[in-house]
């Protein structure tokens, strides 16, 4: 069955009437106008769910409804009123190309170009990671912690500057930019390419010239910046290498390995973020990382190793797995000077 479905996909080619039309069966619609060589979407969708589900593509059916959504720049829902509709020879062989490209478990996101992340709609492709729904427990509890300093201190609310650490497609700092309108957004990632798309994100958005965005290593970018910072978050890579082979195809193959790769335990960038982080942190403000599946207590032990760290917390995202560890910094580091200091 595979093969056959493999190969019917691979070989869209158009003909006309009763006949196969770029892979997909004219006769399977009854309800079709009869004027038309061509399928009706109702039957286009069907076939690309067998097609899919084929291929082990997970949700076949709502993927198949996204991409014609996509070949047609329409709205997903916007299908249903059409199902009778037959499609034109353009629209099957764009159809086809996406359909094709998800076979081979190219990610959803990068085919489409776009994820939607904190009720934002943020571009990808694969120069980045693809935004994730748990991470946004990092910018919740960020914005949580902020409130709380803002309590305590009124003029911490004006003032807070924030810094992103691998900041990928901006999705946190744009983020967080757009729910602190006075915030100021320091952003790093090594790749220029990434943050190439951040940047586009940003002026998409309207937070561009809030979102300071810095190619480098982790900190190295804001090595000469004196002020310490009030937050900072960072979705780092933290999949163990050992652990690659058991990815999903469309992670494993697909997604950028630098932002994936953690080193030999998953724990490398956790290491540095603890050991070099506090220094550009001012005292009393936060360390927040997301971690992944089980690693909550192997970096909350780092974190308890640092001299100048406390309230350490493992918090969980909402499907009761640990997903952000979060500390705070206790004590003036030599290297950072004037906290408010610019």
């Amino acid at each position: 069955m595979r093969k056959a479905v493999e190969f019917q996909v691979s070989s869209f080619k158009f003909q006309v009437r009763d006949e196969k039309t770029h892979g997909f069966s004219r006769a399977q619609s009854k309800s079709q106008d009869s004027s038309s060589p061509y399928p009706s979407i109702a039957s286009v969708l069907t076939e690309a769910e067998t097609v899919l589900t084929a291929h082990g593509i997970i949700a076949p059916r709502l993927e198949a409804e996204v991409l014609l959504a996509h070949a047609l720049d329409t709205e997903r829902s916007r299908l249903f009123a059409r199902l009778r509709d037959a499609l034109t020879r353009e629209e099957l062989e764009v159809f086809r190309g996406l359909l094709q490209r998800r076979t081979q478990h190219e990610p959803l996101q990068y085919i489409t170009g776009v994820q939607e992340f904190w009720s934002l709609t943020f571009k990808v492709d694969a120069r980045v990671l693809i935004p994730r729904p748990e991470t946004e427990v990092v910018v919740e509890t960020a914005l949580r912690l902020l409130s709380q300093s803002a309590i305590r201190d009124p003029q911490s609310a004006i003032l807070s500057a924030i810094l992103d650490v691998g900041t990928g497609s901006g999705c946190i700092a744009i983020a967080l930019a757009k729910e602190l309108p006075q915030a100021e957004v320091w952003a790093t990632d090594i790749s220029a390419e990434a943050l190439a798309v951040a940047g586009e994100n940003a002026r998409s958005h309207g937070v561009a010239e809030r979102v300071h965005l810095l190619q480098g290593d982790l900190f190295m970018p804001v090595a000469d910046r004196r002020a310490g910072f009030d937050l900072i978050v960072s979705n780092p890579p933290y999949v163990a290498r050992s652990d690659f082979a058991t990815l999903q195809p469309e992670v494993r193959d697909w997604e950028p390995r630098g932002a994936l790769d953690g080193g030999p335990d998953g724990l490398d960038f956790y290491r540095r973020l603890l050991t070099e982080g506090p220094a550009h942190l001012r005292v009393g403000g936060w360390l927040v990382m997301e971690v992944g599946h089980g690693q909550g207590s192997a970096v909350m032990r780092l974190a308890q190793e640092q001299d100048d760290l406390t309230a350490y917390a493992c918090l969980a995202d909402y499907a009761g797995r640990e997903r952000v560890t979060v500390a705070s910094k206790v004590k003036t580091s030599t290297v950072n000077r004037s906290p408010r200091e610019k």
